[in-house]
């Protein structure tokens, strides 16, 4: 087990210099090129790749279910949805400057609104499992139709940015924006580790769970608020990319076992892997342009949740 678990950093320590370098020995244009333009791209896609992954994890460990993530019960279509109705407002208003700030705001209440949704819907009555995810499908349908009357309500330059960003795609990777991501990215696990031990417990069962006197409830709705903070700093960061919430956890669990502790950070890890690669492809397939992250991702991604379907 400590054998895989160092061959997966190894493999990202190779990506990450693959990333950087793509496979150029040219000093002085590495020089110019890593500091400037692709440390801060490939600091966002770890971060990002960190905060879906663990958003995934949490919320496949509360469901019971192998097939939730943000994007299924609908807070990441919650999280695009309050980003795009910013661009519009920003767009409307010639808003530059500090209101680059309030665009993590937005994301985050658009996340807040759809938890609510499924909050009212189904996790304040307590309902299955399958239950949250069938009322997740119709809150994140209900987000695309906003989602899509908001782009149809903007310019078609406008309109061509917002459908690639919300495939999933870096852009936003200004230094300051990327700190205000990092800090609610670094809260968010520093907060974490309190709840690991609950979730351990969970992982029980709900019966095993109250009978240790865990008030399952309360704990539950914890740390969904804390996957949603997760999802809300993906989305900020690479747009509503889909599958790394989904396939990160299982990779994690195919290579560490079942132990939440174990495999929290095999999650974190295969996340980053999983981005890091499908950056270096995105960048270099059409050199010197670069297809948008979620493409790829997604290319990666469709094969194994059909396999991870045929295995459920």
């Amino acid at each position: 087990m400590k054998k895989r678990f160092a061959l997966l950093i190894l493999a990202l320590i190779w990506l990450i210099i693959m990333n950087l370098t793509q496979f150029s020995l040219n000093a002085k244009i590495l020089a110019l090129l890593i500091p400037e333009f692709r440390l801060p791209r490939l600091l966002t896609v770890l971060a990002a790749g960190v905060a879906l992954s663990v958003a995934g994890f949490i919320i496949q460990s509360i469901t019971e279910n192998p097939l939730a993530d943000s994007g299924t019960i609908g807070i990441t279509s919650g999280a695009s949805a309050g980003s795009v109705a910013f661009l519009l407002i920003a767009d409307r208003f010639d808003l530059t400057g500090m209101w680059n700030f309030s665009y993590p705001i937005f994301a985050l209440l658009g996340a807040l609104v759809a938890f609510a949704m499924i909050y009212l819907f189904a996790l304040r009555k307590n309902v299955s499992s399958v239950r949250v995810l069938l009322t997740g499908i119709a809150i994140t349908a209900f987000f695309q139709a906003l989602i899509t009357l908001g782009q149809l309500s903007v310019n078609a330059f406008d309109f061509q940015k917002v459908a690639v960003w919300l495939s999933g795609d870096v852009w936003q990777t200004g230094s300051s924006y990327l700190l205000v991501c990092l800090v609610l990215l670094l809260g968010g696990l520093a907060v974490l580790p309190f709840f690991l031990k609950k979730l351990e417990i969970l992982t029980l069962g709900e019966e095993m769970a109250t009978a240790l006197g865990l008030e399952v409830r309360k704990t539950k709705l914890q740390l969904y608020l804390l996957a949603l903070l997760f999802a809300a700093v993906g989305v900020l960061l690479v747009g509503g990319l889909a599958f790394v919430g989904l396939i990160a956890p299982h990779i994690a669990r195919e290579i560490m076992g079942f132990k939440p502790r174990r495999r929290l950070l095999a999650t974190a890890l295969s996340g980053m892997i999983i981005l890091c690669f499908a950056d270096l492809v995105s960048q270099m397939i059409i050199a010197p342009s670069s297809l948008p992250l979620g493409f790829v991702v997604a290319f990666i991604g469709a094969p194994y949740y059909i396999y991870l379907i045929q295995k459920v």
